[in-house]
């Protein structure tokens, strides 16, 4: 391919404009708002009324598990699920650094220490190795998040984890319906926590819900946040706090609960579509010099598809900056960007010895402050500098523009020795958007 790049004067080669195939997302139908409005119209506006049971009901049916309990977003979910594996004071939860926050402070809020380990550089999940390096006599838990919907290596965390007496959660926030070896992602660990919030794929605005097969898991998770529901249980120690619990309070709103009931009909099909578009993309990427998409295992079905991501190799492409590949791609028509999500072991709360904590868990005695600087996960480090960020096609079918995608990328990778005649000039690229 010769014809000229588009940041040196020539012609895009993305030119069809669909702006349907980025969003906007969530897609809300009549049915959503035919049954937001008749829960007004019940005034089921608080409390645990029938429809969050119904929407508890279909999301544990979904998962062929026994329990789901709904909150009110990812993080309570996660928090409430280290509560009900007994994560507290001195415990270590091992978890990526490379991850969304709320998916590894709630373990300073049960007052433990999170232990950040190394990511797998193909899939770009935990490294099930360096989980089981980093297991001490006081870790308690481990944390796997399915990073942009591609699940970990579940069978090895979980032969590790046996081994050692630990409890697994997965953070599924990304992967909705993805499946690792016939069995979804959420059912393969101790509990299973997803987001609902409104990017996810099953949408409730603000919304979390964690499922497990545990029925002591379930009452503990709901002991800490879901006080009202302790009646249920009089011959159990969690009905000792049905009046004065733990402070929190993390029911799901019950209209959020009704949107998410309807999203998680379309689960499947939207899926569908998500798949069918990135699968295309994935194959399209994946032989062109430079470039390696995340690595997704022939055993995995993937669903959720939170976030398509590269890895980018200057050294195999002449050496160009990242920065300048992705300004190119976007001269191109490719809504390229970098990550926008940062590595957790290099912000403040994990690195700065300095820290000004006027309260909270952090000053607890008992709790263990464990501090990280930049050298400490070197894989994790490398492959996130190399990210590129490409943009979700969910809401339809897209081949042609994706197909347009694919030649916008190996037109540039083709034609990098052309970026070097761009001299003394420095590109700002936008980090990508998008919230939890």
């Amino acid at each position: 391919m010769t014809e000229k790049l588009a940041i040196l004067g020539g012609p895009k080669a993305v030119t069809i404009e669909d702006k349907d195939a980025y969003g906007p997302w969530p897609i809300i139908t009549d049915e959503e708002i035919d049954l937001v409005t008749e829960c007004m119209r019940r005034g089921w506006l608080s409390g645990t009324p029938p429809i969050v049971e119904e929407f508890e009901e279909a999301f544990a049916k979904y998962h062929n598990v026994k329990y789901a309990l709904a909150v009110n977003n990812g993080t309570a979910a996660i928090n409430a699920a280290l509560f009900a594996v007994g994560v507290g004071p001195g415990d270590e939860v091992i978890t990526p650094s490379y991850t969304w926050h709320c998916g590894v402070t709630p373990i300073l809020a049960c007052h433990g220490t999170p232990v950040f380990c190394e990511i797998d550089p193909k899939t770009l999940c935990a490294d099930p190795d360096d989980i089981e390096r980093k297991i001490t006599p006081r870790t308690k838990a481990i944390i796997v998040t399915h990073i942009w919907g591609v699940p970990a290596e579940m069978d090895r965390i979980m032969e590790i984890a046996e081994d050692h007496g630990l409890a697994v959660i997965e953070d599924a926030s990304h992967a909705h319906g993805s499946v690792y070896k016939g069995r979804k992602v959420g059912t393969i660990g101790d509990i299973g926590c997803f987001s609902l919030q409104a990017s996810k794929a099953v949408a409730a605005g603000e919304g979390g819900i964690l499922i497990t097969n545990n029925e002591e898991y379930l009452k503990w998770a709901t002991a800490l946040g879901n006080f009202e529901r302790l009646w249920r249980w009089p011959d159990h120690p969690v009905y000792k706090f049905r009046n004065a619990h733990f402070g929190l309070k993390f029911r799901i709103h019950p209209l959020a609960a009704a949107i998410a009931y309807v999203q998680l009909k379309h689960l499947d099909e939207r899926n569908r579509i998500r798949r069918e578009n990135h699968m295309r993309l994935h194959r399209g990427l994946r032989n062109i010099e430079g470039l390696e998409p995340q690595y997704i295992p022939p055993y995995v079905q993937m669903g959720g598809w939170y976030g398509f991501r590269v890895k980018y190799y200057p050294e195999r492409l002449s050496g160009i900056s990242k920065k300048l590949f992705i300004a190119a791609l976007r001269a191109e028509g490719v809504k390229a960007s970098l990550e926008r999500y940062p590595l957790l072991h290099l912000e403040p709360i994990f690195s700065d010895r300095n820290l000004k904590i006027p309260a909270g868990p952090l000053r607890c005695k008992n709790a263990s402050r464990r501090l990280y600087k930049k050298g400490d996960l070197p894989v994790t480090e490398d492959v996130y500098a190399r990210l590129i960020a490409f943009p979700k096609f969910e809401r339809k079918i897209c081949w042609d523009l994706i197909d347009q995608y694919v030649e916008a990328v190996r037109k540039v990778a083709e034609n990098i020795m052309e970026l070097k005649k761009i001299k003394n000039k420095e590109f700002e690229v936008p980090v990508e958007a998008g919230t939890r």
